[in-house]
């Protein structure tokens, strides 16, 4: 049925009356993936109350003795302590709890950020050598792959041997652990650039000394963003391997202190913090990455 204006009358109204002329037209599209997102992080949620619930459950139902398997509450109680108990001084060697949460966090997170730097520098360089140049991967790439197949605690023995006891041999296992994610994916992102973007930047007249700036590392920046990602997460984890080499402070540190002593709800203290920072850093490099590497997502 058709519609029609009468002279002097009120105007047939419109399909877009309502809508104002100013607003986005994908608004709702923006709203729904807002929705989503919101309802695919409670979906992430559900897991770890879940385990949450099994756990307070066991623990209620005395399943495990105590001394094996602390309660919640207790674990709680003894993070609370861990972060805002008052110090006490201890003996020289002896790894201090209550009060020290701030410092041995401190310390863990001071060893895995340094030592994952160099690793990220270390990483990137001779990424890029294997991929770009079949002289190098000639020559590395054999004793790469035999060097990234060593189980870190192999390495343990002769870092002790080289560098001690104390700080220099945690480094350098967290350095180790971290190295090779970042090697690999840089490597194989820059072998499957194509040859077209190459040859295509070459006829634009940039300089063969340049591509790996201006054309290698751009285009695989979303496979290396993936390496670092790995590779952090693994000098998170290796910050524990790399602290039973004799040092006082960190939370590996505590870990073992607490394994000796056994004082479970320490024990469980520091893995769900390992957890909770582990989780946050790779929050934290996604979002920082996100900006450079959008256009992959497209």
């Amino acid at each position: 049925m058709t519609v029609e204006a009468r002279p002097g009358g009120p105007a047939a109204p419109s399909a877009l009356a309502g809508v104002d002329a100013g607003a986005p037209l994908d608004a709702p599209a923006t709203a729904a993936a807002s929705r989503r997102r919101g309802s695919r992080r409670l979906v992430g949620l559900l897991a770890p109350l879940l385990l949450l619930a099994a756990w307070q459950l066991s623990s209620s139902l005395r399943l495990q003795p105590h001394g094996i398997l602390p309660s919640p509450g207790d674990v709680l109680s003894a993070g609370w302590r861990f972060f805002f108990g008052h110090r006490v001084d201890t003996l020289a060697g002896v790894v201090p709890f209550t009060g020290a949460g701030w410092g041995h966090l401190g310390a863990s997170l001071s060893r895995c950020l340094s030592s994952w730097a160099v690793a990220v520098v270390v990483g990137l360089a001779l990424g890029l050598g294997l991929g770009l140049s079949r002289w190098v991967a000639d020559l590395l790439d054999p004793l790469a792959n035999a060097l990234r197949a060593v189980p870190l605690y192999a390495w343990l023995p002769l870092a002790i041997v080289e560098f001690g006891v104390g700080e220099r041999p945690a480094r350098v296992l967290i350095f180790i652990g971290a190295l090779w994610p970042v090697v690999v994916a840089t490597a194989d992102s820059v072998a499957r650039v194509p040859r077209s973007s190459v040859e295509t930047a070459r006829m634009l007249g940039v300089p063969r000394s340049r591509l790996w700036r201006r054309v290698y590392l751009p285009s695989a920046l979303p496979e290396i963003v993936t390496g670092l990602r790995l590779s952090l997460t693994l000098a998170w984890t290796c910050v524990i391997v790399g602290e039973l080499v004799g040092t006082t402070d960190g939370v590996g540190a505590m870990m073992n202190a607490a394994r000796e002593g056994g004082q479970t709800d320490q024990i469980l203290v520091g893995l769900l913090l390992f957890a909770g920072v582990g989780f946050a850093a790779d929050r934290l490099l996604r979002s920082l990455a996100r900006p450079f590497t959008s256009w992959s997502q497209t």
